[in-house]
């Protein structure tokens, strides 16, 4: 290698390192500023460390920024379409963080799938790629202090990516639907009944998934 290469090297490096620093700012502007640097730098997709980091930074704080970062994580690991993939180092060093999500980075991704329907692609190339996130959305879907949005969405991507670690808790749900229809009254006008009433199509509908 010679001395010109060298130096084009240790500049890709200082530029990718600085642009991942700026990635844990305190200051938003930065934050987002340096995913779009990290974009721009050939070569960044090679590096497991900034696939790790990508996966880390799921709990950004700023919804708009964690769905750009989304966007750009689900493209990285999209191998259907033509463009720019995590190497396979990088695609390992991704995917063990991802099999490490804990509810609360999984309800992170749930809040940007929830707020923009163009992030859905992006969120099951992800979610397809975390092995154990399917007992975290179990968790979600039944969690009755979440919204029922929230819910719905952890009820669909079960579905959509085919975790089939959640369907005991997607059929429990519709058995007690079911039983309360049978009542006397049809129903209830308990919170949690409502907002399971309101889940059922959609639990029917990801556990049809699974068949396929």
């Amino acid at each position: 290698m010679d001395n010109h290469q060298q130096e084009a090297d240790f500049q890709l490096d200082k530029d990718l390192w600085e642009a991942a620093e700026s990635l844990i700012s305190t200051d938003p502007d930065i934050r987002e500023n340096s995913l779009n640097e990290i974009k721009e730098i050939d070569g960044f997709s090679e590096s497991p460390l900034i696939a790790y980091l990508l996966v880390s930074r799921i709990n950004e704080p700023d919804l708009e920024i964690r769905y750009h970062l989304i966007q750009l994580l689900g493209q990285l690991v999209d191998y259907e379409i033509p463009g720019e993939h995590l190497s396979d180092q990088a695609l390992i060093s991704a995917k063990a963080a991802l099999d490490l999500l804990e509810k609360d980075q999984l309800i992170r991704i749930l809040e940007v799938a929830e707020s923009y329907i163009s992030a859905e692609k992006a969120v099951c190339n992800i979610l397809k790629l975390s092995s154990y996130a399917g007992v975290g959305l179990s968790g979600i879907v039944n969690d009755r202090k979440l919204t029922v949005s929230l819910r719905q969405q952890a009820v669909f991507f079960c579905g959509e990516v085919g975790y089939l670690s959640s369907r005991p808790t997607l059929h429990n749900l519709v058995q007690r639907v079911e039983k309360t229809r049978t009542r006397p009254g049809g129903g209830s006008d308990r919170k949690k009944s409502r907002d399971e009433e309101f889940l059922y199509p959609f639990v029917i509908s990801a556990l049809e998934k699974m068949k396929t």
